[in-house]
């Protein structure tokens, strides 16, 4: 029965010849107003953002993984890199997948039924339910969905029903084609139906809520932004926490650097999702309020309490509001607050971004040298020049500004109908953006002049102040940007073991190895192996790369390996027993230059085995140019071991 107290279970009504435009709602005394206000199509909005921007945010991804690809030379931690990309790329990917699935509504459809065995309720395959869970003496009811379909072609004439037997779901809208929405019903809200009827019709008004604005072609079963709310925080476990837990384990010279892009990436998941959680929030919230206004309050209410157990998983159930704050919405039904909510909420959530943004910035920095009090300044500086550069505020407020022209229902400052928006509501969701807007023209905060890290200031010339558009900023005096040169040649590191000469370097005449000729050596066992500086794990893994190595002492004195990373060794002073050479390499990339220095000793054995003992030394300088801002850093790691070689 509804509202009114008609008994609808007879026969479906048959739509008319001509049907409104898919997605109208017929108007109707008992499902619908004629004027109905409703929040911005924010879901549209977000969509619209991500397509414009995807570009400039791809090219931002895959710079800074080539970036980090080029200083880990030695790819000790290619596979952070990777992982780290795709993190950056995965909510690009989701998106993309959003606006490519709204050309192909067929597709989606045939997927989704075939993942949720989704049937027509007269397919052969879907028999007359059962009696419901402890409800053992009721009747099955064959014809429940008959009385299903003729009330929600009552509200939206042409919209489908598809039933399942699966748990888990209620109901979801999903779109069938261009011009045709469907309904699955899976097996609670069939359960619903019988237990209390009108509740599960408040859960069908609320599914065709979504019509109102197109929803169904974004949202819904089979969405890829649900899919991206659903499976966000597993991306972040797998393909952040897992690999920079490895990294740690191994021990990686440049892991400050990786370190710093990781707490990056962290930061930005929840920028990413705030967004597309404040659209469907939003969105769900407003088809709970239409229900409202169609069926009561207290059927949605019902509603909300029977099946706020149907989707499970944590976080993974961020793409619906939780079931306390939609009961409270619908409670206090049209009041300015609750308008105030659904308008303000994408708003509120893309104002949440800077924050987010600044407390993943400044450890960055931090872990890249930069000086705590300039790295605030910068932060502060960049967040506030995004206001303006950034198109999300320029748009919000032109949503805001026309969105009730748009849908025909005007804000009133007095009187006038529950449904109309409220004229306080209108000027706080203009207010929003257009102040945020005028703070960030204003001229308040300015980047540090001469950079954030200490050695941006230590030459001739600074970085000039520019946003991240291009150009300089107002007000701001141009200055040459930095040479995108590589580093200089590393110094030796000091303090580093040498090993004293006995004997004086010796002459062509009375080098011994000169009558023997060429002599070729194998690494039988590492012995030692001792960290000089750096961590242990770096030293053992120098060691491994010796180990099995072939050795040659050529008849010039030279001793050279067959393992990467060993430069060429000169001898400096021999005697019978005992040889002493020394040798640096260094090698360069458009970013880095890395030295390794390498002391040695060999020392024959009175058998066919000799030692070489070694003290190794290994400097990475990194500099590189960014928007005219220089970023340099150093690493260090030294070792001493000694090798057992045999002849070969």
């Amino acid at each position: 029965m509804d509202e009114h107290g008609v008994d609808r279970t007879g026969p479906p009504i048959v739509p008319e010849p001509r049907p409104p435009p898919h997605g109208v709602m017929r108007k109707h005394p008992a499902s619908r107003p004629a004027r109905s206000w409703g929040p911005p199509p924010w879901l549209w909005l977000t969509l619209l953002l991500f397509l414009v921007q995807v570009p400039a945010l791809t090219g931002h991804a895959l710079g800074v993984g080539a970036g980090l690809a080029r200083f880990d030379e030695t790819g000790r931690g290619t596979f952070v890199t990777a992982t780290l990309i795709l993190v950056q790329l995965l909510p690009l990917l989701f998106l993309l997948a959003a606006a490519l699935a709204l050309f192909a509504p067929r597709a989606r459809c045939r997927v989704v039924e075939r993942r949720y065995g989704l049937l027509a309720p007269d397919d052969p395959l879907m028999a007359p339910p059962a009696a419901a869970p402890g409800y053992p003496g009721r009747p099955a009811d064959p014809d429940f969905a008959t009385r299903m379909t003729a009330f929600v072609n009552e509200h939206a004439p042409g919209v489908q029903l598809r039933l399942s037997t699966q748990e888990g779901l209620s109901a979801r809208v999903y779109p069938g084609s261009w011009r045709t929405t469907r309904i699955g019903v899976f097996a609670p809200l069939v359960h619903l139906w019988r237990t209390d009827t009108e509740a599960a019709r408040a859960v069908l008004l609320h599914e065709l809520g979504h019509l109102r604005q197109g929803e169904q072609h974004v949202t819904g079963l089979g969405s890829p932004l649900t899919a991206l709310v659903r499976v966000w925080p597993h991306v972040l476990a797998g393909f952040v926490v897992l690999p920079v837990t490895l990294l740690f384990v191994t021990g990686d010279a440049t892991a400050r650097l990786t370190l710093a892009e990781v707490v990056l990436v962290l930061f930005s998941v929840p920028k990413v999702l705030l967004l597309v959680v404040g659209a469907l929030w939003s969105a769900e919230l407003g088809a709970d309020r239409f229900a409202a206004r169609a069926a009561g309050a207290d059927h949605v209410v019902r509603a909300l309490r029977r099946l706020e157990q149907g989707d499970h998983g944590g976080l993974a159930r961020l793409h619906h509001p939780p079931a306390g704050m939609r009961i409270r919405c619908v409670s206090r039904g049209e009041t300015t607050r609750v308008q105030l909510l659904l308008t303000l909420l994408w708003p509120l959530a893309l104002l949440a971004q800077l924050p987010l943004a600044m407390l993943g910035a400044l450890p960055a920095y931090a872990l890249l040298g930069a000086e705590s009090d300039r790295a605030t300044r910068q932060v502060l500086a960049l967040a506030h020049e995004s206001l303006v550069t950034e198109p999300a505020w320029w748009a919000t407020l032109a949503v805001t500004l026309v969105w009730p022209l748009v849908t025909g229902v005007r804000p009133v400052r007095r009187g006038g109908a529950a449904v109309t928006m409220s004229a306080k509501v209108h000027t706080a969701a203009v207010l929003l953006p257009a102040v945020l807007l005028l703070v960030g023209l204003l001229p308040l905060v300015s980047r540090p002049p001469g950079g954030v890290f200490p050695d941006e200031r230590a030459g001739p010339t600074a970085p000039p102040t520019r946003v991240p558009g291009g150009g300089a900023r107002a007000g701001a005096t141009p200055t040459a940007c930095p040479s995108p040169a590589a580093p200089r040649d590393p110094t030796r590191p000091p303090g580093l073991p040498v090993f004293t000469p006995g004997t004086p370097p010796p002459s062509r005449d009375s080098e011994p190895d000169r009558q023997r000729g060429e002599r070729t050596f194998r690494t039988l066992v590492v012995t030692v192996v001792e960290a000089v500086s750096g961590t242990r794990d770096q030293a053992r893994d120098v060691g491994e790369r010796l180990r099995g190595a072939r050795w040659t002492l050529h008849e010039d004195g030279t001793l050279t390996a067959d393992r990467a990373g060993v430069p060429l060794l000169r001898t400096t002073s021999a005697d019978a027993t005992t040889r002493l050479l020394t040798g640096r390499r260094t090698e360069r990339t458009d970013v880095s230059a890395t030295t390794t220095w390498m002391e040695a000793r060999l020392v024959g054995g009175a058998g066919r085995t000799a030692r070489l003992d070694l003290v190794r030394a290994a400097t990475r300088d990194m500099r590189a140019v960014v928007d005219c801002r220089e970023f340099t850093s150093t690493s260090s790691t030294a070792q001493r071991l000694s090798l057992t070689l045999g002849p070969e």
